[in-house]
Order: C-alpha cells, then structure tokens, then sequence
C-alpha cells in the first residue's frame, strides 16, 4: 500500500458515494488508474464493504447501550459471539480479553427494549452474567481511519 492508496481511502472515507471521476481527481490520477486501485484494495480486502450511517434516534432507537457479556466458553472460542451477533438490535461485538468475554453495542427504543434484550442475552446457552452501561453522549463516533497520522 503506497501513498495514493492511503489517499484513495481517505477520500473513500470522507464520502463513500464519490464517483469514480471524482475520486480519479480526489487522488490525481486518471480514472482508469483510479479505478484499478480501487478494484484492487476490494479484491485483497482492505475495502471490507461500503455503509451509509443513520441516525439511531430519528428511527425510534434512543437508547444505546455497551453491554459486556460474561461466558462459560473457553478462551478463544466464539460460538456465543456468534450468537450474540445474530441479535438485530446488536450493531457491534467484541471478543475481549479480561474479565469479559464479549463486549456488545446495541441500539433499543426504550428501557422495555433494552430488558427485552437482557433476558434475550441471560437465555443464550453458556451466558453466566451480563452488565449494561447506557452511553448517555457519543463523543466520538468514527468509522473512518486518519491517514495523516504516522503509520505503525
């Protein structure tokens, strides 16, 4: 990965609708060339896919919630993330180290939906204990990566 591939996934970044025309002069190069490397950082995965964010609240769901969710599963095996990731109103699952197991994010109207969602995780087989914080403001909420900063 060089440096035009760094700017054609910031400019992808900053707008995941952008023509490729646009994006040829986003990274100066001729649409052609653009279009290649593109086709390519798909084909090897570093483009996972493409999204369009949504406001959660203006759809009903105003409650988002991280919930860590504590297992009987052994280290390293992820049946119950599969599971966990199954459920609609969960957008994310991590599989932590430390005293959790999985960490969840998941979006729900309102209180009733979110112990609807508890019991939901206590009925999972192999769920010993789960513990729910409620995310009262998102600070920061990026899908995007910083190129400009200095790669590892």
């Amino acid at each position: 990965m060089d440096e035009t591939d760094r700017k054609i996934l910031s400019c992808l970044q900053n707008n995941g609708r952008i023509s490729n025309k646009e994006l040829a002069q986003c990274v100066h190069l001729a649409p052609s060339a653009a279009l290649k490397r593109l086709r390519r950082l798909e084909e090897t995965g570093v483009i996972t896919g493409y999204a369009c964010r949504i406001d959660h609240g203006k759809i009903g769901l105003n409650m988002n919630v991280l919930i860590s969710v504590i297992t009987a599963e052994k280290a390293g095996h992820i049946e119950i993330g599969s599971k966990l990731a199954e459920l609609p109103d969960v957008l994310d699952v991590f599989d932590v180290a430390g005293n959790t197991s999985y960490i969840i994010r998941a979006v729900v109207k309102d209180t009733s939906g979110l112990n609807d969602l508890i019991i939901r995780l206590g009925n999972i087989p192999g769920v010993v204990r789960t513990q729910t914080t409620l995310i009262m403001n998102m600070i920061k909420n990026e899908l995007a990566f910083n190129f400009s900063q200095d790669e590892p």
